[in-house]
């Protein structure tokens, strides 16, 4: 795998991502018309990065999705949440050709497929430098809990050339079992995986986080926070369907708290 050059967009954003607070909208709707405007309410809020969710890539097709947010957000960084599982360099292609900067895959599917994405990554960064493309692995817990077989993983993903590691914990698993939310259970893996590879590569924390529980984190060292549909409240409602001023100001709150290490 080749590395970027240490001046491209895409180094840089792998910088910002491991140095600096950066925050994850995850648009998980169903329809382009209710996606758009929790992306707009949320870049007005300060998002570093526009996730177009899996449940939104999946009922509305990656082909018509990334070029329409594309279209959309021309300026923002948008990242495929696609969960990939096989065929990697197929669904990554067809990220990268519709404008998207950042493919998510299942750190589940293996070194292969990570080294395939990776590939493609590579093909279109050499075509066009000037445009960010990055390659990160989810890790899904707790499949691939708890702290050291996370570890490993995350060791696994960076040796075939990821850019960056999320730690995630799984909506089903959360909705069974919703101690693992209220726990530190996430909370615990993450740290393990920023100890061991934080210097190396940004490490995003995402399952229906509150602002609480990122403020945490915030503390002990991470920087990368994914918001989901609970717009950083301790619950597990979607807010998807609010007023956009009123999503906005949830989305805000959550960045100014967490960045600021200030408890409402």
């Amino acid at each position: 795998m080749t590395k970027p050059d240490p001046h491209s967009p895409s180094q840089k954003i792998r910088e910002l991502m491991r140095d600096q607070f950066t925050f994850q909208i995850s648009v998980d709707t169903g329809t382009l018309p209710q996606g758009l405007p929790v992306a707009k309410a949320a870049l007005a809020a300060g998002v570093t990065l526009v996730e177009m969710g899996t449940p939104l890539l999946k009922c509305e097709g990656v082909l018509n999705v990334v070029p329409a947010f594309r279209r959309e957000f021309p300026d923002a960084l948008l990242l495929a949440d696609m969960k990939t599982m096989d065929g990697g360099a197929y669904e990554a292609r067809s990220v990268f050709a519709g404008g998207g900067n950042i493919i998510d895959f299942l750190a589940l599917a293996g070194y292969d497929s990570a080294k395939a994405i990776c590939t493609v990554r590579d093909e279109f960064r050499s075509a066009d430098p000037e445009l960010p493309r990055l390659v990160f692995a989810d890790i899904l817990v707790p499949h691939q809990g708890p702290a050291q077989p996370a570890v490993d993983v995350a060791l696994r993903m960076l040796e075939a050339g990821v850019d960056g590691i999320g730690v995630h914990l799984q909506l089903d698993a959360r909705r069974a079992n919703p101690a693992l939310l209220q726990s530190d259970y996430l909370g615990d893996i993450a740290r393990a995986v920023h100890e061991r590879v934080g210097d190396a590569a940004s490490v995003q924390v995402v399952g229906g986080l509150s602002i609480e529980q990122a403020l945490g984190l915030a503390r002990d060292g991470l920087r990368a926070f994914v918001i989901s549909g609970n717009l950083g409240l301790p619950d597990a409602v979607t807010r998807y369907g609010l007023p956009s001023a009123e999503m906005q100001q949830h989305i805000a709150d959550f960045i100014r708290q967490v960045s600021g290490g200030r408890a409402p």
